[in-house]
């Protein structure tokens, strides 16, 4: 096994998970995933076997999570940062990759203003939208948003 020389100035510069974890808003479960499907890896490791992170690495975590929220998938966040890290991006893959992530995003889009047509009126004090029996995902709904059951109120 090859050991990385580590210099003071690195020893600084390098995170452990727990910290990495709690500057990124990652969970350690999200960190190991993004590590199994290469879109990070550690700097190097502790005598006792600890990961440790490079600055980098905040950055990186900071993006995989922005890409996610966007809608791309790790398979697909991993293939845009690998042609980023090899500095050349395939620009007709690309579009076809954002190309359907519009949509993806396009779609989220619609289900949201459904869902807002039946839960606004609700916001608004209009309780009619919960007496409809086809409506009852949204006392589902907004049972999940609050963490526990919403009672329908005659």
């Amino acid at each position: 096994m090859i050991k990385t020389l580590t210099t003071a100035h690195d020893f600084k510069a390098l995170q452990t998970t727990s910290v990495l974890c709690k500057s990124a808003g990652v969970s350690r479960g999200q960190l190991r995933l993004y590590e199994d499907a290469g879109l990070i890896a550690p700097h190097s490791r502790t005598e006792a076997g600890y990961r440790q992170y490079g600055r980098d690495t905040l950055d990186r975590l900071k993006a995989i999570r922005h890409l996610k929220d966007l809608g791309f998938t790790l398979a697909e966040i991993a293939l845009l940062l690998s042609e980023r890290d090899h500095g050349t991006l395939d620009a007709p893959a690309l579009e076809r990759l954002t190309a359907a992530v519009v949509v993806k995003i396009d779609e989220r889009v619609a289900a949201l203003q459904v869902i807002r047509a039946y839960v606004a009126p609700v916001a608004l004090g209009d309780m009619r939208v919960l007496q409809d029996e086809d409506c009852n995902f949204v006392l589902t709904f907004l049972s999940a948003l609050s963490g526990g059951p919403v009672q329908k109120r005659a």
